[in-house]
C-alpha cells in the first residue's frame, strides 16, 4: 500500500518506511548489524589531508541514520521530506558527510521516501541502484546483496590489502575451502569386512574448512569430508574422523600439474566399546565395537584456477576392542569373523574448491 506522502514529513519518511526497510535488511539497535541516528563529527568540516579550521568548509547536516555492520564497514541513509525534489546537491551534501574520515561509509542511500537512490561514495556519477516507492519489493534482495552485513563484510574482506606471505600464485595468505568432492577409486584389505570393493566409484562430498600457513611456515588444510557412508557417520563423529588436517612442507602451492604438492595428514585415535551409534535406517542406537585407528592420507595436486586437483592415497589400519554384542545378529556375526587387525588400503581422486576473492 502506498503511503500518503503529501501528509507526510521528514521524520515520518525516517520511521514509516526508512526504518523498517533497515530492519528489513538485518539492522537493529544494539546488534553487530547496528543502527546509529544522527551520528555528529568530533571535526564537522569537510577536509583533505591536514585539517585547516579556517579555511575548510562547515558540512551541512548529517546522515539521518549509519548502518554499522560492525568491525568490518557502515554505509548511510540521507532522508529528506517527501515534498522535497532530490537534487544534486543533496547527493554532494550526503558525499561529503559520508566521505569524511570520522565516519568513511562505503555506500549512502538518498530517498525522500518516493524515490530512492544508493551511491557509492567513490562514484558519484549516478546511482548504482535507483527505485521508486512501489518498486522496493522488488529491490529488497539487491540491497541484501549490496547494503546487507555480509555483504559490507565481503566488501572489507575483499578489499582489505593481505600483506602476509601467499599460499601461492593468484592466491591470498588464507583461502576458505567451499566445496568439492572426493571419488573413491580401487581399495584392498585383509579384512573381510572390507574385502569385497564397495568404496570404488563412491563420491564423498568436501563441505568446507580453510588453508593457511601455520606457525613453522608449513601449508595448512583443514578439510571437512561428507563420507558417502553416511550410515557410518555417527560413529566417524565419535572418533573423530570429520575434519583431517593436512601440511606441505612446499613454500607455495604448486600451480603445475607436472610438479604438484603433496598434503599429507596422519592421525590416530582410540574409540573405546560401548558408545551407541545409529548404523542402520529405522533402527535405534546399538552399541558399537571399540577400536584403535591410524589412518594416513596423501594428496597430491595443484591448483588450477579456483580448485584444486589431484589424487588421494589412503592407509588405515584398525584394531578391534570387542566389548558387549551389538544385538544385531547381522552385525554381530560379522565382527565375530573379523579379524582382530585390519589393513585397507586404496586410491582416489579429488576436487576442492577454493574461494578465492576476484
Amino acid at each position: 500500500m502506498t503511503p500518503d506522502f503529501d501528509t507526510m514529513n521528514e521524520t515520518d519518511v525516517r520511521e514509516i518506511i526508512v526504518r523498517p526497510l533497515l530492519n528489513r535488511l538485518g539492522y537493529a539497535h544494539g546488534t553487530v548489524a547496528n543502527i546509529r541516528t544522527e551520528v555528529p563529527l568530533r571535526y564537522d568540516r569537510a577536509f583533505l589531508g591536514r585539517k585547516q579550521p579556517k579555511r575548510d568548509p562547515p558540512l551541512a547536516g548529517r546522515a539521518d541514520y549509519i548502518c554499522d555492520a560492525i568491525s568490518y564497514g557502515r554505509w548511510a541513509v540521507e532522508v529528506k521530506a517527501p515534498s522535497h525534489p532530490l537534487t544534486q546537491d543533496d547527493v554532494e551534501q550526503a558525499h561529503t558527510y559520508c566521505a569524511h574520515p570520522e565516519i568513511s561509509a562505503a555506500y549512502f542511500l538518498l530517498t525522500n521516501g518516493r524515490t530512492f537512490r544508493l551511491y557509492a561514495t567513490a562514484r558519484l556519477e549516478q546511482p548504482i541502484l535507483a527505485w521508486e516507492f512501489d518498486d522496493t519489493e522488488q529491490k529488497i534482495m539487491n540491497l541484501h546483496n549490496i547494503v546487507g552485513y555480509q555483504a559490507i563484510r565481503k566488501l572489507t574482506e575483499i578489499t582489505r590489502h593481505d600483506t602476509n606471505k601467499p599460499l601461492g600464485a593468484g592466491l591470498p595468505s588464507e583461502v576458505k575451502i567451499v566445496g568439492g568432492d572426493v571419488t573413491y577409486g580401487e581399495h584392498h584389505s585383509d579384512n573381510p569386512l572390507f574385502s569385497a570393493n564397495h568404496m570404488k566409484g563412491l563420491v564423498g562430498a568436501v563441505t568446507g574448512k580453510i588453508v593457511t600457513r601455520n606457525k613453522d611456515n608449513r601449508l595448512h588444510a583443514i578439510v571437512s569430508v561428507r563420507s558417502p557412508y553416511q550410515q557410518l557417520a555417527e560413529l566417524n563423529k565419535l572418533a573423530g574422523l570429520e575434519d583431517f588436517e593436512f601440511y606441505c612442507s612446499d613454500e607455495f602451492i604448486s600451480g603445475d600439474v607436472a610438479k604438484p604438492s603433496v598434503f599429507q595428514n596422519v592421525v590416530s585415535g582410540r574409540l573405546e566399546p560401548g558408545h551407541k551409534a545409529k548404523l542402520l535406517p529405522g533402527l535405534p542406537p546399538i552399541p558399537v565395537p571399540g577400536f584403535q585407528f591410524t589412518v594416513s592420507t596423501e594428496a597430491t595436486g595443484y591448483v588450477d584456477g579456483s580448485t584444486f586437483n589431484g589424487v588421494l592415497s589412503f592407509d588405515y589400519r584398525y584394531q578391534l576392542i570387542r566389548g558387549a554384542l551389538t544385538g544385531n545378529p547381522r552385525i554381530d556375526a560379522m565382527l565375530a569373523a573379523a579379524p582382530p587387525t585390519a589393513r585397507v588400503e586404496g586410491e582416489g581422486t579429488f576436487k576442492v574448491i577454493l574461494n578465492i576473492p576476484a
